[in-house]
């Protein structure tokens, strides 16, 4: 992603979360770029298309982060207690759509728009699936989707109360009453062999998302960040010689990181050196947890 790309970003996501999505145009995000709107309708075609890019990035950092939980090789136990904090430091920082106001909805009547969005309420739902079993194991299968409703319950209307109220509630503290509860749960329904309600026969909807690609594309995500690095080095502010340097940094990371026994000292060496450069640096320190 281009220098110019990421400052319309982020400057959509500040306008829409202070305006409101209806009321920002995109001349105004233009105007708080300092360019022509022709010069913004060559990254985005639409302001929809703006829009959907935004909530799209932030389901990749959240894809992100818990990656970077996953690859720590925590026990598990801890894994689920730190994903489960890690659901309440996002939305507490992000969000559910774009701002964090209580008028924060997405643009309405907009079929485009909602589908990305109910895909990407349909991903979460089944990372949440994904989360217990890989915590509970075949204990949780005969009510995997029911299990799986009241842990997004929790979470949401948690959230809710962190978010909007402000009820000073720690998330370590919140994650364990909830893995605590979720406990009692599974020992419960295992204990009355409880039926299911919700069956895959009416979750069929789900079986369409492939959660494997939206979290375990680990060498995907790594290879957008080098190329997004590669594509912003020929607009900073270096001389020419180093933006050349740069490039063949970018390259070497490339080639080392796709080998089946990637050389660590060479790959950390390589990212401190795209490190130095403060427009690099952001995307840069992204890749550590990849090495």
């Amino acid at each position: 992603m281009s220098v110019l790309k990421e400052k319309i970003l982020q400057s959509a996501i500040r306008l829409f979360a202070e305006k409101g999505y209806q009321a920002t145009s995109i001349q105004d995000i233009a105007d708080d770029c300092s360019i022509a709107k022709g010069s913004l309708y060559k990254h985005f075609s639409s302001k929809e298309e703006l829009y959907i890019s935004i909530l799209e990035k932030r389901q990749e950092d959240m894809v992100d982060a818990v990656d970077r939980i996953r690859i720590m090789q925590l026990p598990k136990r801890e894994t689920y207690l730190e994903e489960i904090a890690y659901q309440f430091d996002f939305y507490v920082k992000h969000g559910y759509y774009i701002s964090r106001d209580h008028n924060e909805l997405p643009p309405v009547n907009n079929d485009k728009i909602e589908s990305v969005l109910t895909r990407m309420r349909r991903s979460m739902f089944l990372y949440y699936q994904d989360m217990l079993i890989r915590h509970y194991g075949p204990a949780i299968d005969k009510w995997k989707w029911d299990a799986t409703a009241l842990l997004s319950g929790l979470i949401r209307e948690y959230t809710f109360h962190l978010l909007f109220e402000g009820k000073p509630i720690g998330k370590k503290e919140l994650a364990l009453f909830i893995a605590e509860r979720m406990d009692d749960l599974v020992e419960g329904l295992a204990k009355r062999s409880a039926p299911s309600l919700l069956t895959d026969e009416l979750m069929t909807e789900y079986s369409r998302i492939d959660l494997k690609n939206v979290l375990d594309s680990r060498q995907g995500r790594k290879d957008e960040l080098i190329e997004r690095i590669s594509s912003i080095i020929p607009d900073i502010a270096v001389p020419n010689q180093r933006k050349k340097e740069l490039a063949e940094v970018a390259a070497m990371l490339r080639e080392e990181s796709a080998k089946d026994h990637p050389r660590t000292f060479l790959l950390r060496a390589l990212i401190r050196d795209l490190e130095s450069e403060s427009e690099l640096a952001f995307y840069a320190n992204q890749l550590h947890p990849f090495i």
